[in-house]
């Protein structure tokens, strides 16, 4: 895993991992790839003319289990084929890049059954990090990611909520400090910034429709409040 990718992550999500774990319980729902609403063509593309994605969060392919998997589609198959776009004369992967790098590496393939759809770099990515939330061997820091990648992704062409970090995980983690601070500012009948009451109005429905429409939906509260270091003011 890329070490800025995790520095930026545990800086701004802090460092206890396993309490993510455990009180989230986030699970992975059904393979199938229902987020793909697109009018496609699919057809088997020469593995030598697909690119990885670049909105890809994970970095790290366990090459035993890499293995097994191309093994055993080299026995039975592919069934279901990877997600790519149109790149000038090559294709981008969006959805499926384990099984691409099975077959690359492990079987004695040269082409993949794919769905060609036209997305544009948003809904590639917004594409990406669903598919991303529903593999079933997650860690923890890489279900933080997803989600981060979801919220940011869904957010990011609002210029007020682009402006507020560098990074997805600065951006996320900012917004999440000022909703929480108006709640609680509600909560206590106390006064609170102009800038915090305006994001938490403007935000906070689009926030909970996010979480809401996760693989596994839950409150983006339960999300924030997971790691103590987290409540601290970025700005």
């Amino acid at each position: 895993m890329n070490n800025q990718l995790n520095n930026d992550y545990f800086r701004y999500f802090g460092t206890k991992i396993a309490l993510f774990q455990v009180n989230l319980n986030i699970n992975p729902i059904s393979k199938k790839q229902k987020y793909i609403e697109f009018n496609y063509m699919q057809k088997n593309i020469e593995l030598k003319l697909i690119d990885p994605s670049p909105f890809q969060v994970r970095k790290y392919f366990n090459q035993v289990k890499q293995k097994e998997l191309g093994e055993s589609i080299q026995r039975a198959g592919l069934i279901e084929p990877i997600v790519v776009r149109l790149k000038g004369r090559r294709y981008e992967i969006i959805a499926g890049e384990r099984r691409f790098r099975a077959i690359r590496d492990f079987t004695d393939w040269k082409t993949i059954p794919a769905q060609i759809i036209k997305a544009d770099d948003l809904k590639a990515r917004r594409i990406s990090a669903e598919e991303n939330l529903q593999r079933e061997d997650l860690s923890a820091i890489e279900t933080i990611e997803g989600i981060v990648e979801m919220v940011d992704a869904e957010l990011i062409e609002d210029k007020e909520y682009a402006s507020i970090g560098k990074n997805p995980a600065e951006r996320v983690k900012t917004l999440l400090v000022k909703l929480d601070s108006g709640r609680r500012s509600k909560g206590r009948g106390s006064t609170f910034t102009d800038k915090t009451r305006r994001l938490s109005n403007k935000f906070v429905g689009q926030v909970e429709q996010i979480f809401t429409r996760l693989p596994k939906p839950l409150e983006w509260l339960s999300f924030f409040t997971s790691w103590p270091s987290s409540r601290r003011r970025l700005l």
